[in-house]
């Protein structure tokens, strides 16, 4: 059988008849087990099964983003009274992610980790997690120096919207590529934060007037429409893992 073959036969929905007699299949062998007394090993709770992925890639995750975050105060906070290249810098954060997100998908792992009890959107939501939390942790310490031991002149909410939308953008467009390229996702997603840094940097020389106060508005609506686009990805990720369907495309 040619490879378009298999392909369009396995793209193809299951009949409902044979789907039926399927279920009734494993309706009668869990009947069988029961009788028996064969009892199922107890499923692994998502928290302990967050714990496990933390022990095997959690300080990687999070030396990463130290790292980060020292070149991020290196770079952004040597330059005096220019709170507008910090967006620039932002990126990196995500950036120093992928190696772990796609770590299946780089090491050719990705098929078994179809097949294995926890499905490819449980890993990743714990990846998520995971990076969530040291990410939390980097922007508030970014934002607190911006604001107490640089002093720059400007708000803290214009601090914080500088950070967290050019961060929402790398994140949304990085769950996106995870979700819908069938190859050379983690390059896409390379050149996306590289895109949304170099973009940034743009508007800070040539667009200097978007980091004024007068421009917080148009910073606002961005945030929105990023928050909305972030828990639309994440919703359809949770999703996924609650169906137990595969998350992403394996090539």
């Amino acid at each position: 059988m040619k490879k378009h073959e298999l392909r369009s036969i396995l793209q193809k929905s299951p009949e409902a008849k044979r789907l039926k007699e399927t279920q009734q299949i494993c309706t009668t062998i869990l009947n069988q087990k029961k009788k028996l007394n064969l009892i199922p090993e107890e499923r692994t709770k998502f928290w302990q099964f967050l714990s496990d992925v933390m022990r095997h890639i959690g300080w990687r995750l999070w030396l990463s983003q130290g790292i980060v975050l020292l070149f991020i105060c290196a770079g952004a906070f040597s330059i005096l009274n220019m709170p507008n290249v910090i967006s620039m810098f932002i990126p990196l954060l995500i950036l120093a992610c992928l190696p772990s997100f796609y770590q299946s998908s780089t090491f050719g792992m990705g098929e078994i980790e179809a097949v294995t009890r926890a499905s490819g959107a449980q890993i990743i939501l714990a990846k998520l997690i995971l990076a969530g939390a040291a990410q939390i942790v980097c922007l508030t310490v970014i934002c607190w120096l911006a604001i107490v031991v640089v002093e720059y002149p400007v708000t803290l909410i214009q601090i914080i919207m500088y950070v967290i939308v050019p961060f929402l953008g790398c994140l949304i467009l990085t769950l996106w590529n995870m979700r819908k390229r069938e190859r050379y996702a983690i390059q896409c997603s390379v050149v996306s934060c590289l895109g949304v840094s170099v973009f940034a940097g743009t508007l800070a020389h040539w667009f200097p007037a978007i980091y004024d106060i007068s421009a917080i508005g148009i910073w606002f609506i961005t945030f929105i429409l990023f928050m909305g686009f972030f828990i639309k990805e994440l919703s359809l990720l949770i999703k996924t893992w609650k169906e137990g369907k595969m998350y992403g495309i394996i090539a």
